[in-house]
């Protein structure tokens, strides 16, 4: 958001429309015709309406804060001015948000940018239960469609449940972002007004959705590639899904899963499957997965778990984690290792990357089991994993070496202090010399953390 500078205010040397002296009564001493034609450009004053005098005043104070290098830039280029607004809104005003609109604009100002701007957005923030009063803002403006809008979100507001909101406004939408591909709603849904975005490629639930609105999505939305049911609800029936052809992302809580599984496991083409809810019923989570796993292990590429609750580490066991004889990715957040040898606990063979993340168990002997159990490893990430020490890292080394690669195996720390500040510390003397075989990177930010449960597939269908 642009704002303006905090320097001192200066004082005008001149007034807005001035003449610079073209009004004089002193006359010009025989100026040459190159100077007529560049004081002939200039715009002359001229004598202010009533309704330009408010105008007027306020253009004053927008000057009294630039300085005057800046006011005579301005001054000069007035004609082109409208245009060099419209470039800047064009490229820094792409998101229309309803939850900020009436902070940064008054009612004018808010008409003038939606008027300019309303064929140029391509996101749009909508407060869902007040809805109606960004339609009647809109309205208001004379704006009867965004036909630029790409994405929408139908926000609440921070403490806002959104239980009770009137739903009718809600079938404005379709004619409104005929052209939206995606559609994030924070808010419950009872009506049918989804089914109606024919370009909506993407949809993300988070409060409940009737049964009637979902079949219609399901049955209507044929370009819809990614549908995510972020909401608790086992009854629910996904009975119409084999009208979306395209799915290829599906979420949905555990407590669905369970009943719906033969639905979804038909889903052969996914890409993603995310089971969510995954701590209200363990024991339910842990079968789901056995399930999901059980039906495609050869096309799993990569698993992303919040291992939470799981307990004994005999979970990787239960579900045949190891039946995955293709994975790329493996990443375990939150997971207890429970001083176990990795060889008793069914872990696969990993062809690409592991991480560990908040594995505050963990412990060397055990990270280096990881890693000979799978060779040829491009990638491993301790994160947060305060057991380990710069032992972990020398032993990752002689493992690499052994292994005659023509590739190093990459770690990535974040908040290891101690691997951090002792690789450091002999990085001159030292680790220098093994970068053909071992490399350190950090994370400068802290990383995103890992929820639920994801298991992405490897669709040759697709390809």
């Amino acid at each position: 958001m642009l704002k303006n500078p905090d320097g001192r205010q200066r004082q005008v040397k001149f007034q807005i429309g001035d003449g610079l002296g073209a009004n004089s009564k002193q006359p010009v001493n025989n100026p040459s015709d190159t100077q007529k034609t560049h004081w002939n450009c200039i715009p002359r004053s001229k004598p202010l309406k009533v309704d330009e005098y408010e105008d007027y005043q306020e253009l004053q104070k927008v000057f009294q804060k630039l300085d005057m290098a800046d006011q005579i830039i301005l001054y000069r280029a007035y004609r082109l001015l409208p245009s060099a607004c419209s470039a800047l809104w064009r490229t820094t005003r792409k998101r229309l948000d309803f939850r900020t609109l009436h902070k940064i604009l008054d009612v004018e100002g808010q008409n003038h940018l939606l008027v300019n701007m309303m064929d140029h957005f391509k996101y749009v923030y909508f407060v869902a239960n007040k809805l109606q009063d960004n339609l009647n803002t809109l309205e208001r403006a004379g704006v009867k469609s965004l036909n630029s809008v790409q994405r929408c979100e139908l926000l609440l507001m921070d403490g806002e449940s959104g239980k009770g909101m009137a739903q009718w406004p809600l079938h404005a939408l379709p004619k409104l972002i005929r052209n939206v591909r995606r559609l994030r709603v924070h808010c419950n849904v009872q009506v049918h007004f989804i089914e109606h975005l024919e370009h909506l490629e993407l949809l993300v639930l988070y409060g409940a959705i009737s049964q009637t609105a979902l079949t219609g999505v399901l049955e209507r939305c044929q370009k819809l590639t990614r549908l995510f049911l972020k909401f608790d609800c086992n009854t629910l029936s996904l009975k119409s899904i084999d009208y979306c052809p395209k799915l290829r992302d599906f979420s949905l809580c555990v407590g669905l899963f369970v009943r719906q599984r033969e639905l979804v496991i038909g889903l052969t083409d996914l890409r993603l499957l995310e089971l969510t809810h995954c701590q209200k019923d363990i024991h339910v989570t842990l079968e789901c997965l056995e399930i999901v796993l059980s039906q495609r292990p050869d096309s799993v590429e990569l698993v992303q778990l919040d291992c939470s609750g799981f307990g004994d580490p005999n979970w990787m066991k239960e579900v045949g984690l190891d039946r995955c004889s293709q994975m790329r990715g493996l990443v375990l957040s939150n997971c207890d290792f429970y001083d176990r040898e990795i060889c008793q606990l069914a872990l696969p063979r990993v062809q690409n990357h592991i991480a560990l993340i908040s594995c505050h168990d963990i412990k060397d002997y055990q990270v280096l089991d990881m890693v000979r159990r799978c060779p040829g490893l491009h990638d491993i990430y301790l994160i947060d994993c305060p057991q380990l020490s710069w032992k972990v890292l020398q032993g990752i080394y002689r493992i690499r070496k052994s292994e005659n690669l023509n590739y190093p195996i990459t770690v990535i720390l974040s908040q290891c202090t101690e691997l951090r500040e002792v690789y450091q510390k002999m990085y001159s003397n030292y680790w220098c010399f093994k970068l053909p075989y071992l490399k350190i990177k950090r994370i400068q930010n802290d990383s995103r953390p890992v929820e639920n449960i994801q298991v992405f597939f490897n669709n040759k269908n697709l390809e």
